[in-house]
């Protein structure tokens, strides 16, 4: 082979155009965009659904909803109306058995009260007795307008605690003086 014989010399490659640049995904730029935002999202909302579990708050029982309502009147018992005491510390008995038991505390009064429980196992005997002593105090301050000493109203307080609490003793307190 002669280098200067033109038949000889070998043929250039062809030359081609140069190329646009190569796509490392396969869809366009705008399409990755919203993918990833709507991830983004998505993450956030999942996020943010988890914290709201996180954090949520058990609602209280008809135990510590109770008690509390008995706490704030032992707070307000110096010089408290006897009669706004009775009606206050009985309701809050009367909706914690409802809320509790199911029974119908608050719809009917406290001789009807007493003889729907009396057949009824909810209640021990002791509790029935408790509860009898305590509707028939709280009776004398409503609808008697009984007087009432502070040392009274705080007997009928623990009463009322005791009721709730599941402790109560037959036949535990003295009465309100009419």
């Amino acid at each position: 082979m002669n280098p200067a014989d033109p038949a000889a010399a070998p043929t250039p490659a062809p030359i081609h155009d140069i190329v646009g640049p190569v796509w490392l995904l396969p869809y366009p730029a705008w399409v990755v965009a919203s993918v990833a935002a709507a991830a983004l999202v998505i993450l956030a909302a999942l996020a943010f659904v988890i914290w709201k579990l996180a954090t949520k708050k058990t609602p209280p029982t008809a135990r510590q909803r109770a008690l509390a309502v008995l706490e704030s009147l032992r707070t307000t018992i110096a010089g408290a109306d006897p009669y706004a005491f009775g009606v206050t510390v009985s309701d809050a008995i009367r909706q914690y058995i409802r809320e509790q038991h199911g029974l119908h505390a608050t719809t009917k009064t406290s001789l009807e009260f007493l003889e729907e429980i009396r057949t009824n196992h909810v209640f021990t005997d002791n509790e029935k007795a408790g509860l009898s002593v305590f509707l028939e105090r709280t009776d004398l301050l409503k609808f008697a307008r009984a007087e009432a000493g502070e040392s009274e109203m705080i007997a009928l307080l623990e009463t009322a605690g005791r009721l709730v609490r599941g402790e109560v003793q037959p036949r535990e307190a003295k009465g309100v003086t009419p």
